[in-house]
């Protein structure tokens, strides 16, 4: 019989077992970083056994130059090279990755002598380019390796304990200053990447070094930190479907692909310590997730206007890396979310299978085929070539010919090949091939003016290629100078044809408002509008612009893109010698349209990344004569990123309409009706409404009732189209919708109008 103990007893043995608990719980789980031992367990296994798809995704890694045993390092005291320090880190972390899963130790002496030589030379608290900030990347990679070869017997416990101090007394300051202070900026001046990677860093020293307090401070932040990593800042947007919109989304898809794969990295560290940050707020990362890999699979996605405090102005999502694949956590979310948690992320899953067996990149580590695949049925490679791409279109233009063509159906292509004849029987040689990029279009710039040149387009992924669309025939416009008129004025060697609605190549001179003018006289209100497609040489802007006739510095306005890196959108105003400046979005990509309006003296810049939804810009009044000069701007600068210094720096422009105001929408189409086909398609057909000339058809759809999004962009006037790799027709409904500059239409008819019952 157990002895009855006295109230006091039992309050104290109560007391005394919650504390035991809870310092139990205050011990950290080794190996503990991106992988727990049953990871390893389990890597071990299936690689040894070759079981796909784990061997596949070995197969990747040791193909990986980072991953060699011979890799040799290059530390230095304060770090300086934040890119080559997250090279040397990764490298540790692979060949630490190559000794747990096969136990070849020459990649863990590897992986030991790279953590060695730089725990040895590091000697002050990192400093130099941007630093505080992005050296929070390999530094928290150099944490995840340290944890990975922890248990390894050739890493002695005095080189462990000189390596933990570098981490503490030279690392973790630098992280923790960023997120307090954020170098003495707003909060919100530095994109969500800078702080998720301080965040990630500070949670896997915290892990490496037995650091609860570190580790804590991760947690906290990512909950409530006042930067734009905290989870609420980092997808500040939530909206009625789950679909999630992170902070960088009207900036670039790069830098959110990497920002999403830093944060899923340290909820992969704090899930192995027990810790559920992947789930928190009803799995908004899961969200965020899921609404990138629907934009990069080129379906459509809602948007928010985006600003911080230092009025960065994202009016629309980003084009800048619309269509990339070059991100490498989306096995980890996938496995995540939807194989082990069981939750719906459709999108997520394609972008996976799209990447499977995953590589690695640059700053997120990572191989995720390897190493969180759970099941090999939720998991399997490609087997299937894709379907044939449709709807080609070619559109000859100046220089170019821009080809466009709607995405695969059964979005299963990770890129395309666009072959060339100059016949139409061929044959046809490949121009273009991708294997990292959604992005259904391609411009041809190789051309010669009035030759005849026959496309195909063929869709590619791991398991082949498809058939060739039907071949599609076009003529590349010549450039001519601009026809004698009294009320035109050009730049010498402007260059002109009526091809893609009016085209424009503008050489560039001056400087700002002062440089090369193309254009004409006109009387009283207009509206002027032209898409910038690009420019070649030292541009230091390139846009609209209207002026004074006549005077040297005459009063003018323009709406430009240039500057700082070449994607600043600006309306200047030059009024009586005195210049203001309002500002568009501070990160505008090629293609740009813009777009000024004059109703009297008042003058309104708009600008748009597909020419049918406008967003402004700026207002100015200025007393110009009511006879003024309309047109185009092209002044010299620095060459913008990616563009080669010429001696013939010039604008290019296509879509010029000088009109007294924009059109209005064309009317909806109608009769909108949907046939569903053998062979997984659905066949729509419409008629288009008679009126105000369309530019364009956008077809969308909608999966069990949920909202609809943009699936296919179609050519002015079409009446038809095919939506292949549809594995149940009758859960979808479509409706679609026309438009021009002047904006949509209203929607069709929904067909059918109710989803049959499942």
């Amino acid at each position: 019989m157990i002895p009855r103990l006295p109230r006091i007893g039992l309050f104290l043995l109560a007391l005394f077992i919650g504390q035991a608990g809870s310092a139990l719980a205050q011990e950290f789980v080794h190996p503990g970083g991106l992988h727990s031992q049953a990871d390893i367990d389990r890597m071990k296994a299936k690689v040894a056994a070759g079981e796909s798809p784990w061997i596949d995704g070995w197969n990747a890694l040791i193909r990986d130059s980072k991953a060699k045993a011979d890799y040799r390092p290059a530390p230095h005291r304060h770090m300086m090279d934040r890119g080559r320090a997250q090279r040397d880190a990764s490298a540790a972390y692979l060949n630490g990755l190559r000794w747990v899963i096969s136990g070849d130790t020459a990649h863990a002496d590897c992986a030991v002598r790279i953590l060695n030589a730089w725990s040895g030379t590091v000697n002050e608290v990192s400093h130099g380019n941007d630093q505080p900030g992005l050296g929070g990347i390999p530094i928290g990679t150099f944490a995840v390796a340290a944890e990975l070869l922890r248990g390894y017997t050739g890493w002695s416990a005095a080189d462990q304990t000189r390596f933990k101090r570098m981490l503490v007394d030279y690392f973790y300051p630098v992280c923790h200053d960023f997120l307090t202070r954020h170098n003495g900026r707003c909060d919100s001046a530095f994109w969500a990447n800078w702080d998720t990677c301080n965040m990630r860093a500070i949670m896997a020293i915290g892990v490496f070094c037995d650091d609860r307090a570190k580790f804590n401070e991760a947690v906290e932040y990512f909950k409530n930190g006042r930067g734009t990593g905290s989870i609420r800042n980092a997808t500040p947007f939530r909206f009625e479907n789950g679909l999630v919109q992170w902070q960088e989304s009207g900036r670039d898809y790069a830098h959110v692909m990497g920002g999403q794969g830093l944060l899923m990295e340290m909820c992969q560290i704090a899930w192995n310590q027990g810790l559920d940050l992947f789930g928190y707020d009803n799995n908004r990362l899961l969200g965020a997730a899921e609404h990138a890999a629907q934009y990069t699979l080129w379906k459509g996605v809602p948007y928010t206007y985006y600003n911080n405090c230092d009025n960065a102005n994202q009016f629309y999502i980003s084009e800048n890396y619309h269509g990339r694949l070059d991100a490498s956590h989306f096995e980890l979310v996938y496995n995540h979310y939807v194989v082990r948690q069981g939750l719906k992320a459709p999108h997520v899953k394609l972008f996976a299978a799209l990447r499977r067996p995953e590589p690695g990149e640059i700053d997120v580590l990572g191989y995720g085929t390897l190493t969180y695949t759970l099941d090999v049925a939720a998991s399997p490679l490609q087997t299937e070539a894709p379907p044939t791409p449709r709807e080609v279109i070619a559109i000859p233009g100046l220089q170019r010919v821009e080809l466009k063509w709607s995405p695969s159906g059964a979005y299963s292509a990770h890129g395309y090949e666009v072959s060339r004849a100059t016949s139409p029987g061929g044959p046809f040689t490949s121009i273009y091939s991708t294997s990292r990029w959604t992005t259904p279009s391609y411009t041809d710039t190789d051309v010669e003016p009035d030759r005849s040149y026959h496309y195909t387009v063929a869709a590619l992924n791991k398991a082949g290629k498809s058939a060739p669309s039907a071949p599609v025939s076009v003529v590349p416009a010549k450039g001519e100078a601009l026809p004698r008129d009294s009320r035109r004025v050009s730049a010498t060697g402007t260059l002109y044809s009526k091809a893609a609605k009016n085209s424009f190549v503008v050489p560039a001179t001056g400087r700002e408002l002062d440089g090369s003018f193309a254009g004409q006289s006109v009387d009283g209100d207009f509206s002027i509008t032209a898409r910038l497609v690009d420019w070649n040489g030292s541009v230091g802007m390139a846009g609209l612009t209207v002026r004074a006739p006549g005077a040297n510095k005459p009063r003018a306005l323009a709406v430009t893109l240039g500057e700082i890196g070449g994607r600043l959108a600006r309306f200047r105003t030059r009024n009586d010698g005195k210049t203001t400046v309002q500002s568009g979005c501070d990160y505008t990509w090629l293609s740009v349209w813009f777009r000024i309006r004059r109703v009297g003296d008042e003058f309104t810049a708009y600008q748009s990344s597909d020419g049918i939804e406008w967003f402004k810009v700026g207002q100015s009044t200025v007393a110009l004569p009511r006879t003024a000069l309309v047109g185009l701007l092209a002044s010299t600068g620095g060459t913008p990123p990616g563009r080669k210094a010429t001696d013939s720096p010039q604008g290019v422009f296509d879509h010029v309409a000088i009109e007294r105001q924009p059109p209005p929408p064309p009317s909806a189409p109608v009769a909108l009706a949907a046939t569903a086909l053998d062979g997984g398609m659905v066949r729509l057909d419409w008629e288009n409404a008679s009126g105000t000339a369309q530019a364009g058809v956008k077809i969308e759809a909608s999966l069990d009732g949920a909202p609809f999004y943009e699936i296919a962009d179609l050519a002015a006037n079409t009446s038809r189209f095919e939506n292949t790799g549809i594995e149940r027709s009758s859960a979808l409904r479509y409706r679609i919708r026309s438009y021009n500059t002047g904006g949509y239409s209203t929607y069709s008819n929904v067909s059918p109008d109710a989803p049959a019952p499942q």
